[in-house]
């Protein structure tokens, strides 16, 4: 397939998505009054999301999901994004431990990609503790596939499951914001993230 086919197949996906209205509205529960509470982070890089969580000794670790290929190796290029748009592929959880402080200009610091949007939310501590629980445990299982991309200072494994454009990052974020007690309507096929509620 040539550049100018590739690109045309991709445009037309991409218009078809826009049109459909796509996109994430997070219910963010009041829970600023509550003793066991902690803030997570949102990040929105524009077609893509990961989510920070923020643990009980004050660092925070950030999980990402995605094609294993894009993420963990690095391949971003322009041919690239047709299989992950239009067939399964290899997935990637991604890890990266974060030092304190919980404060947005902390993260930024720390992440090695252009942030678009980064929210602010709050969830139960022992809702945060379990889902990093489980996705260090799944981490720890994989660990000999793991791969360190040095470019974005994080290590991946192997996905659970394989990566679709109707199962990408943006899905597995909302899956994860769920687990935290956190609401999600709509389809985060492409972000579009809006927050509402009480941290709007």
């Amino acid at each position: 397939m040539s550049m100018k086919v590739a690109l045309r197949c991709l445009a037309i996906a991409l218009m078809g998505l826009v049109l459909a209205g796509c996109g994430g509205k997070v219910m963010a529960p009041a829970l600023n009054g509550t003793q066991d509470a902690r803030p997570v982070f949102l990040i929105d890089h524009g077609r893509h999301a990961n989510l920070v969580l923020t643990r009980a000794d004050g660092t925070m670790v950030r999980y990402l999901y995605g094609d294993w290929r894009w993420y963990a190796k690095g391949d971003t290029g322009v041919l690239r994004t047709l299989p992950t748009l239009f067939a399964a592929t290899p997935s990637a959880l991604g890890r990266q431990v974060l030092t304190g402080p919980a404060t947005a200009a902390s993260i930024r610091r720390q992440v090695r990609r252009e942030i678009q949007g980064l929210h602010r939310l709050t969830a139960a501590g022992a809702r945060i503790d379990r889902l990093d629980r489980r996705l260090r445990h799944y981490f720890e299982r994989q660990r000999k596939q793991a791969h360190y991309n040095a470019a974005l200072a994080v290590e991946f494994v192997p996905g659970e499951r394989p990566y679709t454009l109707f199962g990408n990052s943006n899905h597995v974020v909302a899956e994860w914001l769920e687990a935290l007690g956190i609401r999600v309507r709509g389809n985060p096929v492409f972000g579009g993230w809006r927050i509402a509620g009480a941290e709007a």
